[in-house]
């Protein structure tokens, strides 16, 4: 029995000793995670610091561009920066939104009395006077968060933003392929007072392209405006464009009105002479010289052309303007096949005086052999006669290929 008691007594003092040697562990565990979520509320030291405005009042009335209030601050650690307005209403503009800044020493965030719109973050509107709270929010990678007001008093403003008006295109689909059919769009609006004007297309990949006026200034008024689609004289790619205009007051309001334009079947036609032949070399008095000429289409764009059509005859003293009582003078954008000379008085005043069309138009990679005739009415004994492409209003192409001299006897 004794024995029985002793056994006992060591078995409750073994369980003492194990419960103290579970709260001791417990008690260090609970201890360790104290540490660590202390340790997980914050870093030690401020975030955000040295918070002030310079500047203020203001007057945003204009020369609160030049010179605006400028708030301060400094980050210890980076940290996503966030900047905001609030008025006497509780409504809050957004200066700067999610922004990330390393740590660094007297950040300067300029106010001029704007702010972006919530329609379109492009656009800026001058704030009321008033009174006005600015707050500052840092978070850091970790989460911690810290906030910081300041006060800045709006004394003038110029809430008026311009407005833009009546914006109409036409014709919105246009196809700047030389052809002076639908190659220009004609843009007109109305300003409401006076402003700096930027004209830009946007691609729908949202890529700008200025289209003439840059920061141009301009009354309030009526204005007229075309686009035809060409930078540096080369057709932007097909597709969907914005035509954009973007006003920009005195006082910094900026306005910014948009109209679709679309882009179709552009391209650069090119057009060569791959055979020229012009006969016979002597002729009489009152005969005819032949000429033929083969033209292929190497561009990407249908060739348009206009009569008269192969096989026309000319007497040396027309021109394509004096035939038909007029139903063939040029067509800008229209393409023929000339022939020109010298050794003769020229005809008309004209370049290429005798001009065929192709017959019907001409499709990419396609080749067409034109033809016709001039008969030779002047009292001159050589003329030399040559090829050449015209692109009515644009330009010449190929000039002067198959020369040949033409003898004349009378």
């Amino acid at each position: 029995m004794l024995q029985f008691a002793a056994e006992a007594i060591a078995r409750g003092h073994h369980r003492v000793l194990t419960m103290k040697r579970q709260s001791a562990a417990w008690a260090a565990g609970l201890a360790g995670l104290l540490v660590l979520l202390l340790g997980s509320c914050g870093p030690s030291g401020s975030l955000l610091q040295d918070v002030y405005i310079t500047g203020t009042p203001l007057s945003a009335t204009g020369p609160s561009l030049d010179s605006p209030a400028l708030v301060h601050y400094s980050l210890t650690r980076p940290a996503e920066v966030s900047i905001w307005l609030t008025d006497s209403t509780g409504r809050q503009l957004v200066l700067r939104e999610r922004q990330a800044r390393p740590a660094g020493d007297d950040y300067q965030l300029p106010f001029d009395g704007t702010y972006a719109t919530e329609e379109n973050p492009l656009e800026r509107r001058v704030v009321p006077p008033g009174e006005y709270t600015v707050t500052i929010q840092a978070v850091d990678e970790r989460g911690w968060r810290e906030e910081a007001t300041e006060r800045v008093a709006v004394l003038q403003a110029d809430t008026d933003a311009p407005r833009i008006e009546n914006l109409v295109a036409h014709p919105e689909v246009i196809s700047p392929n030389f052809d002076a059919v639908d190659d220009v769009s004609q843009v007109t609006f109305y300003l409401s007072k006076p402003a700096r004007v930027s004209l830009y297309a946007v691609d729908e990949q949202g890529r700008r392209v200025y289209v003439g006026t840059r920061n141009e200034k301009r009354e309030a008024g009526e204005y007229a405006e075309t686009w035809n689609g060409l930078v540096n004289e080369r057709p932007l790619p097909d597709g969907r464009y914005q035509y954009t205009i973007e006003a920009r007051d005195q006082a910094g309001n900026v306005t910014i009105r948009q109209v679709p334009i679309v882009l179709s079947a552009g391209g650069v036609p090119k057009a060569k002479i791959t055979r020229a032949y012009i006969a016979p070399r002597q002729v009489l008095l009152g005969a005819s010289v032949q000429v033929e000429v083969t033209v292929k289409n190497i561009g990407d764009t249908v060739l348009r052309t206009q009569g008269p059509d192969p096989g026309f005859v000319y007497n040396s003293y027309e021109s394509f303007g004096s035939i038909a009582d007029g139903a063939y003078i040029d067509r800008a954008g229209f393409w023929r096949v000339g022939v020109d000379w010298t050794g003769a008085p020229t005809t008309a005043g004209a370049r290429f005086p005798y001009r065929w069309g192709f017959g019907r138009d001409l499709a990419p990679g396609e080749e067409t052999t034109v033809w016709g005739a001039i008969q030779m009415l002047h009292r001159v004994t050589k003329v030399l006669l040559f090829a050449g492409l015209v692109q009515e209003g644009h330009r010449y192409y190929d000039d002067g290929v198959g020369r040949t001299q033409i003898e004349i006897s009378f």
